[in-house]
């Protein structure tokens, strides 16, 4: 059976690993695993693209039995050169072939937008087209937006992320900004709106001055 992310208990220690090569980020997975680690979040923007194949994704992927979900954003460079979402989408793939639990897909995936979420019909389309395809080779689908420089409010982030969920995504993820301290009590207000509104698991993460203390905080809040 397919590792998976929903059936974690929540909340989770998932560790994220961006090394140079397949061999050292296999050797870090095994070491934050020993460590606690109950989850993995593998960037690929530093491989060599000549590594992006089945058979060297499958050795990653299948090196330990905790889920696993590749990053492929925009804005890693992914392969060491700039790719067309498109073809990005097919890495996507190939890497659940390659035996990844879940995906991330950018909320500006097919047309790039401020704060990663667009409102383009056509690319919201081709989204929920590339969701099914995920789903239909047994993997989840984790949809990302990143706000860092800007603060929004509770109401603000429940439409954001209920506008994910309706492309048909098992975890809508945002991150916003927290550098004041009216800022972070309302990101702590977020969390606990989002948990009593939202009928997903979702990722309600913030940077700035007090990004660290709403990440350690936000677990116990939902």
């Amino acid at each position: 059976m397919r590792p998976s992310f929903l059936r974690l208990q929540t909340p989770y220690l998932a560790a994220i690993v961006a090394e140079a090569t397949p061999e050292q980020t296999i050797t870090t997975i095994l070491s934050f695993e020993h460590d606690g680690a109950e989850a993995f979040v593998v960037d690929l923007a530093p491989w060599a693209p000549e590594n992006l194949t089945r058979e060297v994704l499958s050795r990653v992927f299948h090196c330990t039995g905790r889920p696993m979900m590749p990053l492929c954003y925009r804005s890693r460079n992914l392969a060491a050169d700039k790719i067309s979402d498109d073809a990005r989408a097919e890495v996507m793939l190939l890497t659940i072939d390659a035996g990844a639990a879940a995906c991330d897909v950018m909320g500006d995936m097919y047309a790039p937008a401020p704060r990663e979420r667009t409102h383009d019909a056509e690319a919201i389309e081709k989204q929920k087209r590339l969701i099914e395809r995920i789903h239909a080779k047994g993997a989840e689908v984790l949809m990302s937006s990143h706000a860092q420089s800007e603060f929004l409010t509770g109401e603000e982030i429940l439409e954001h992320l209920s506008d994910f969920v309706s492309r048909g995504v098992d975890i809508p993820k945002i991150v916003v900004r927290a550098n004041s301290e009216d800022e972070l009590l309302e990101a702590f207000r977020t969390t606990v709106l989002l948990k009593r509104e939202l009928d997903v698991p979702f990722v309600h993460l913030c940077s700035g001055k007090y990004g660290r203390l709403q990440r350690y905080v936000a677990p116990s809040l939902g």
